[in-house]
């Protein structure tokens, strides 16, 4: 009988009695929260938070049956019954909400709350006193101590970010009304909250001073998101009628779908500098399972127009190859929505991942975390910079990649040029790592798995283009001739790195000049191409 995969629902009771697929996080979940009482998780969306959140409300609400046949069923979990709070703030949000509307919602959740208890919620008082009043009543009708969680906390202001005036009104309103709850501790035996971004003033992280981060915590890297071994083992035959279908043996299509949806790295030990493993997009993968079609869903489902329009407001350099490394504490910190740097929004967003962590300098490398994130991402980021239709770019992106994949290099200038006229006056900037980040772009757009800023023992390779048979060191100069990338190519022996692949290396230098007038129509490429492979080997 074929597995029912429920891409619709993002309820654990649900997807237990109507038989649908669960991958057991029950011992992840165990030991992420032990015996603690206050913690907070952000992930991005669509990526199971909310499925857990419904976990632990079950898990406290007793109700072990649900449980049967996973790990919890069998440990020392303590089956106790509490009074739960659940509050889900997608329900209180809205882009056409006002601080009443907001208001009036978080009210009718209490009500809907309290109701079964037969507790009354007096709307003539501040919604921050209604709440705290509901949990003493929950603890003083049943004596047993209140179990709170929040999803989503930071949905309403989300919801409102590009509406400043009504949006602070609102954050204000959270920021009341989550603070009761660092008092309310005798109380609670439990509180978890779940957001995408972590906001500064709604006393979360400021008032709650002795909340558990779990955000970049080692122990929860795997807590959302499939694993490589959860993804084989749990969808076994999946893969195999999807391999079937794209005409591909098993191997291959692990490493297809690898490629396009895992890469997701969330926790590290900022003592060794290891990152938790890599996890798969759970929304994509349930999605691309159920269809038996690769989709690109996650993506599509939500575009990140905050992010795209503070970045076409100024903040382009944040995510040039060089702006893709930040201090750990400035992306742990939490911030107002405006203050957020494009890195941290990328980020939270989950338009990026980290890729290293460099214990001592406290520095965090950030990445794309898969294909389908860096394509759509590239996309949207130099769309912004465009003139004439998005069609135009994608034609010229794809033949671009042509030329990486079939090694036709005699175009390439002239396409280089062809999409640097795409681009408006008012954006080109006089600096190598400008048109650096650029070309980044419309390598990703042509669905190249492109990277930048490579370490090595002797320096940075500004792109690396890896594909099935080859792989391209590129390096780009501005005003300079494009000779002077290959002889930094060969000079730092940038293919060290990758010999040992036995795979053709190609040294690609790039060169980009600027007209008097500055506009992209008068920039020259310059293209050299260099067979590095072949000298390396005494060939």
């Amino acid at each position: 009988m074929k597995k029912l995969i429920l891409t619709d629902r993002a309820n654990f009771a649900d997807l237990r009695q109507l038989g649908g697929l669960y991958i057991d996080k029950t011992k992840e979940i165990y030991d992420c929260i032990g015996k603690g009482t206050y913690y907070f998780l952000s992930r991005p969306r669509r990526f199971g938070k909310s499925l857990l959140c419904s976990t632990l409300k079950e898990m406290f609400s007793g109700n072990r049956a649900l449980f049967k046949g996973l790990w919890l069923d069998s440990s020392d979990w303590e089956w106790k019954k509490h009074p739960i709070i659940h509050l889900d703030m997608s329900a209180a949000g809205g882009k056409q909400n006002s601080a009443a509307d907001v208001k009036t919602k978080l009210f009718n959740q209490l009500k809907k709350i309290a109701k079964p208890f037969g507790l009354q919620i007096n709307e003539d008082k501040p919604l921050d006193m209604v709440f705290a009043n509901l949990v003493t009543d929950l603890y003083e009708s049943s004596g047993i101590s209140v179990v709170v969680i929040i999803d989503e906390y930071d949905k309403p202001v989300l919801d409102l970010v590009e509406n400043p005036p009504i949006r602070d009104e609102v954050h204000k309103i959270l920021g009341d009304f989550y603070a009761p709850l660092k008092t309310l501790d005798p109380y609670l035996r439990f509180v978890f909250l779940t957001g995408v971004y972590k906001f500064s003033k709604t006393s979360i992280f400021s008032g709650l001073n002795n909340i558990t981060d779990l955000t970049f915590a080692s122990r929860a890297g795997t807590l959302l998101g499939y694993t490589q071994e959860e993804v084989e083992s749990y969808f076994s035959e999946e893969i195999d009628a999807l391999a079937a279908k794209e005409k591909l043996d098993r191997s291959s299509m692990l490493e297809k779908l690898r490629t396009n949806f895992n890469g997701y790295r969330f926790g590290v030990d900022a003592s060794s500098g290891e990152l938790s493993a890599g996890v798969y997009n759970p929304f994509a993968m349930n999605h691309t399972f159920a269809a038996n079609q690769m989709l690109k869903s996650w993506f599509a489902s939500g575009s990140p127009t905050f992010l795209i329009k503070k970045i076409a407001d100024g903040c382009f350099e944040e995510i040039g190859p060089e702006g893709l490394k930040t201090n750990f504490n400035t992306l742990n910190n939490s911030y107002n929505p405006d203050e957020m740097t494009a890195l941290s929004l990328l980020y939270y967003a989950g338009y990026a991942t980290m890729a290293a962590f460099t214990p001592g300098l406290d520095e965090v490398t950030l990445a794309y975390p898969n294909l389908e994130i860096s394509q759509a991402t590239s996309t949207e980021l130099i769309n912004i910079f465009k003139k004439n239709k998005a069609s135009d770019l994608y034609k010229i992106a794809w033949r671009i990649a042509d030329c990486f994949r079939h090694h036709k290099f005699d175009d390439l200038k002239e396409l280089f040029n062809q999409a640097l006229a795409q681009l408006t006056y008012q954006i080109i900037v006089s600096e190598e790592k400008y048109f650096q980040t650029v070309i980044l772009l419309l390598m990703q757009m042509g669905k190249l798995r492109a990277n930048a800023e490579i370490p090595t023992n002797d320096g940075r390779m500004d792109i690396v283009i890896e594909t099935s048979g080859a792989i391209f060191i590129v390096e780009v100069k501005f005003n300079k001739p494009a000779a002077d990338g290959l002889k930094q190519i060969k000079d730092k022996d940038y293919a060290k790195k990758f010999r040992a692949q036995g795979l053709p290396i190609t040294a690609v230098g790039l060169s980009v000049g600027l007209g008097e007038k500055a506009d992209a129509k008068n920039c020259i490429f310059d293209v050299v191409v260099e067979q590095l492979f072949n000298i390396d080997c005494g060939q």
